[in-house]
């Protein structure tokens, strides 16, 4: 009887082997028996703009374009993310709730670094440096004196809403300061002479100079030096880091510079990245 069970026992221990023989012969030599996981989906970089600051960001043909738009994909390409664009107005307060809900990841639409936006966002180091600039009708005897003096609340200025040029007139002006909603509004404004003058950041008044053939004449600019750069979430200093170490390879390897003369003749000076 004890011989019977132990000879049962081994013959089940024998089939056991079999079993688990084939079974490694199968994994390596035949049909896999599982699919290896599939890779991770790779997550895109969802960039904020607003498209309608050329030449920064426009819209042409119904395409994105502008310099920030190919700053953008030559990052993309750098950390080997797809790039994705969420287009907002430029609002600061609703632009940091989107960055903050995890709707977008970064803001790249030609924003000021200043100390008040640094309590929303982090800031990256900057990738373009401006200045404001004033524009004025060609039969205009314009009054430099009287300008930095205020000038008086007879005087129309046309700035674009919630930006440091409509702060820095505020600031510095005694003129009635009417806003505007777009760069191709604030320029319209001047040639229907709704107003005696516009003040906006230096490239996109030239833009539109150069592009709509208005008549009028830079008479002032390097009124406040800007530094743009791309705004994170204060809770992702690890995605501001990331987005640094691409602008760096970026200006090491020549690309930044070859955006830079595609753009050149609209934008003016760039400076070095970070200084």
């Amino acid at each position: 009887m004890k011989k019977r069970v132990w000879l049962v026992i081994l013959s089940l221990a024998a089939a056991g082997v079999l079993a688990a023989a084939a079974g490694m012969a199968e994994g390596t030599g035949g049909e896999p028996s599982a699919a290896p996981p599939a890779p991770a989906p790779v997550k895109p970089l969802r960039f904020i703009g607003s498209f309608d600051a050329p030449p920064f960001s426009y819209k042409e043909a119904g395409r994105k374009v502008g310099f920030e738009v190919e700053i953008a994909e030559a990052i993309g390409r750098v950390l080997g993310r797809p790039v994705v664009w969420v287009e907002r107005p430029f609002n600061i307060p609703a632009l940091a709730s989107d960055i903050n809900a995890g709707r977008a990841d970064a803001v790249l639409a030609a924003m000021t670094i200043t100390e008040e936006r640094k309590e929303y966002f982090l800031f990256t180091i900057p990738y373009y440096r401006t200045s404001l600039a004033v524009a004025t009708y060609r039969d205009v005897d314009w009054d430099h004196r009287a300008f930095t003096e205020g000038l008086s609340r007879a005087v129309r200025a046309g700035v674009l809403r919630r930006t440091t040029g409509e702060g820095w007139a505020r600031k510095n002006l005694q003129a009635t300061v009417e806003t505007y909603d777009s760069p191709q509004r604030l320029a319209r404004s001047l040639n229907d002479r709704e107003v005696e003058m516009i003040l906006v950041d230096e490239p996109i008044l030239r833009w539109e100079l150069a592009k709509r053939h208005y008549k009028f004449n830079i008479v002032e600019r390097d009124l406040d030096r800007e530094d743009y750069a791309l705004a994170v979430s204060r809770s992702r200093p690890e995605l501001a880091e990331e987005l640094n170490r691409a602008l760096r390879k970026l200006e090491a390897d020549g690309t930044y510079a070859e955006i830079h003369r595609k753009w050149y003749d609209a934008t003016g000076k760039l400076p070095v990245i970070g200084k």
